[in-house]
């Protein structure tokens, strides 16, 4: 073979290797993300996607007339009010959003509740915000056996302590046989006892 003839093949194994032989671990690397994205998805979607405790979102759904009472003092009667609420699911059933209108005692009340299953933490999950307070309140819990009745727990700053201190509170909904539904917020009291501070009772339009 002619000195000329192994040049030339040396400089075509030469480009050979500069070329292609890099490229294997970037195809190798390649393959390995597509699997992790592959992955990814999967989890995403696992989730992403509204399962079974989600139901129980269909149920807040509607048109509501409220009947309010609020209590300030345990040995008192309770302050009787009237609202409305509106509920709608969003993002394909994965939360409800629930606009409150209203009075609170003698006080115009607006309301914004947002209600979700966490599939992370497998926990129902509120937010609620409001026209007399700069508080987000957050509460989370669980539905007893029968499927009727979420008991979510959750703290707000005390105003009288300036938020020093929290103050505990527990969130009863009860979902009744005629299709309406009861709210019951329970506040922790200094010495351990709870008292009923508030109660809705939601009936459809």
């Amino acid at each position: 073979m002619k000195i000329r003839d192994l040049v030339l093949w040396a400089a075509v194994i030469a480009a050979f290797v500069v070329i292609f032989v890099p490229a294997i671990p970037s195809a190798q690397a390649q393959q390995q993300m597509s699997e992790q994205d592959k992955k990814m998805m999967e989890q995403m979607m696992k989730y992403g996607t509204p399962g079974k405790a989600h139901e129980l979102l269909k149920k807040y759904v509607g048109q509501w007339d409220v009947d309010i009472l609020t209590w300030r003092d345990p040995a008192m009667p309770p302050e009787k009010s009237k609202g409305t609420m509106t509920n709608t699911l969003i993002f394909d059933g994965r939360f409800v959003k629930c606009d409150f209108d209203g009075m609170m005692g003698d006080m115009k009340a607006l309301g914004l509740e947002v209600i979700g299953f966490d599939l992370f933490k497998n926990v129902y999950t509120t937010f609620w915000i409001d026209s007399w307070s700069t508080t987000f309140l957050v509460t989370t819990g669980t539905l007893d056996m029968t499927g009727k009745i979420l008991t979510e727990t959750g703290t707000f700053p005390d105003a009288m302590t300036d938020g020093k201190t929290m103050q505990k509170i527990r969130n009863v909904t009860t979902f009744m046989d005629d299709g309406s539904y009861k709210f019951e917020m329970y506040m922790a009291m200094p010495d351990g006892k709870e008292m009923k501070g508030m109660e809705l009772l939601c009936k459809k339009k």
